[in-house]
C-alpha cells in the first residue's frame, strides 16, 4: 500500500507500506552527516525509498549525492520521491554487496541507515517484499565492506547504530579499515541510556576520536528539547 507523508511543509513523498518505512533514525543521521560539512560526491549505501537521500540532499547543497538500492520498486519510489524534492539524484538498482566496477573509489562520503539485526535475528517480517530484503540484505559488516570499495582513501562514512551493539560497529569498521573519529550519542531523556549512535568513521583514518554532547530528544516532562524542534523544524 503506498500513502503520502509529510516530510515537512510543503514536502510530501511516498511511502510503500511493502519496504522499509521513514524512521526518526534517518531524520537524525541526515542532520548529524550535514552538520559535519558535507561537500564532494556521496553514495547512499541501501537508499530504500530515498528518505535519508531527500533529509541529506535538502540539508548539503554542497553534496553531489547518488544513491543504490537492492529492490527494483524501492529504487523507482525513491526516484519519485526525489523529484519530488526538487532532486536530480540518481539511484542505481543494484547490490551494494556486489558494487559495481564502476562505483570504486569514486566517493568522498558515504551514508547508510544500515540493518540493525544480525543476520537469522529478529522478528519475522509480515510484508513478503520486506522479508525478502532483509533475506538478502547486507549486515553490517557488508555495509562496511562496500564503502571502503566505494570510498576514495580519507572518504568519510557515516552511519546510525543501536547503542547497545557497539561492539559489533567498531569491530566492523576496524576490519575494513575505518577509523572512527566522531561518534553522538542519542538519548530519549538525559537520564535515560543511549539508545542510537551517529556515527563518523575515515577510511584510513588513524587513530583519535572525539564523542560529541549527547542529543536529548525529550526533556523530564516530556516536551520536546529545543534541538529537536530545531532537526524536525518545528
Amino acid at each position: 500500500m503506498i500513502r503520502e507523508v509529510t516530510l515537512r511543509p510543503g514536502l510530501i513523498l511516498l511511502q510503500d507500506s511493502r519496504f522499509f518505512p521513514l524512521t526518526q533514525d534517518s531524520v537524525l543521521l541526515a542532520d548529524f552527516a550535514a552538520g559535519r560539512g558535507l561537500r564532494g560526491r556521496g553514495l547512499d549505501l541501501g537508499a530504500g525509498q530515498g528518505f535519508l537521500s531527500v533529509l541529506t540532499a535538502i540539508r548539503a547543497p554542497a553534496l553531489r549525492l547518488e544513491g543504490i538500492e537492492l529492490v527494483p520498486e524501492a529504487a523507482e519510489i525513491a526516484r519519485e520521491n526525489l523529484l519530488r524534492a526538487g532532486l536530480e539524484i540518481p539511484v542505481t538498482a543494484a547490490d551494494l554487496k556486489d558494487l559495481p566496477r564502476s562505483m570504486h573509489g569514486q566517493y568522498d562520503l558515504c551514508l547508510c541507515n544500515p540493518p540493525y539485526f544480525r543476520r537469522g535475528s529478529g522478528k519475522e517480517a509480515h510484508q513478503p517484499a520486506v522479508a525478502a530484503a532483509r533475506a538478502a540484505g547486507a549486515d553490517i559488516g557488508e555495509v562496511a565492506k562496500a564503502a571502503n570499495q566505494a570510498l576514495k582513501t580519507g572518504g568519510k562514512l557515516y552511519l546510525c547504530f543501536p547503542a547497545n551493539r557497539l561492539a559489533p560497529l567498531m569491530c566492523a569498521l576496524s576490519l575494513r579499515d575505518f577509523a572512527p573519529k566522531a561518534l553522538r550519542p542519542v538519548r530519549d531523556m538525559a537520564d535515560k541510556d543511549a539508545s542510537l549512535l551517529l556515527v563518523e568513521a575515515v577510511k584510513q583514518g588513524g587513530e583519535g576520536m572525539t564523542v560529541l554532547p549527547d542529543l536529548v530528544l525529550r526533556e523530564r516532562d516530556g516536551t520536546k528539547t529545543e534541538e529537536y524542534r530545531r532537526i524536525y523544524g518545528e
